[in-house]
């Protein structure tokens, strides 16, 4: 009889706390499970209040399960032929990639705050031109002008960041002053979490 009884409690107990077992996995897979997310990063040139350029990039990234860290990566440009030559004076062609270049980490810091690293790297063509004065003057190379020299300056911006960020809010804003042309250069950044 208490052999039975035993039994019977026992097995009272296996099944009132099987339900609150699976609550607590299911709860816990949820929290595990994959999330999605979009980056959205905006590089915008000025001359002083005069907006010159806004290039927007979106970058998807996915967590995937078991890992705290998402990466994503954007390449975008031209190649573009430079002149070299040997002590030897052998002349020889190597390519210059120019364009953006953008790597960004997101990890979750807490249900409200997203750690996003961004590297970003951006280079661009600077030709000399002449104004309606006869004077020559520097500006960024534009579709549709005649293909640069053999040995074409070359611009370049190189930055990595951290923001912390809340989901859908624009983060911290990087901005700098390139100093040949004194345009500012601003960098915007929108983490979003898809569900």
């Amino acid at each position: 009889m208490k052999f039975s009884r035993m039994v019977a409690i026992l097995a009272a107990a296996a099944l009132l706390s099987a339900p609150a077992g699976a609550q607590q996995k299911s709860s816990e897979a949820a929290a595990a499970a994959p999330n999605a997310y979009r980056v959205q990063v905006v590089i915008s040139e000025f001359d002083g209040a005069a907006k010159l350029s806004s290039l927007p990039y979106t970058i998807p990234v996915a967590e995937l399960t078991g890992e705290s860290r998402t990466v994503g990566s954007v390449r975008v440009g031209i190649r573009v032929p430079v002149s070299t030559s040997s002590k030897s004076g052998e002349n020889s062609i190597q390519y210059v990639d120019v364009g953006s270049n953008l790597d960004v980490r997101v990890k979750r810091g807490n249900p409200e705050h997203y750690e996003l690293e961004l590297t970003l790297e951006r280079s661009w063509l600077y030709v000399r031109d002449q104004n309606k004065d006869g004077k020559t003057e520097g500006r960024q190379w534009a579709p549709g002008d005649p293909a640069p020299s053999l040995a074409p300056l070359l611009h370049h911006f190189r930055t990595v960041m951290e923001f912390a960020l809340r989901d859908g809010r624009p983060g911290e804003t990087a901005v700098t002053t390139d100093p040949v042309t004194g345009h500012v250069l601003k960098v915007d950044v929108v983490l979003t979490v898809l569900k």
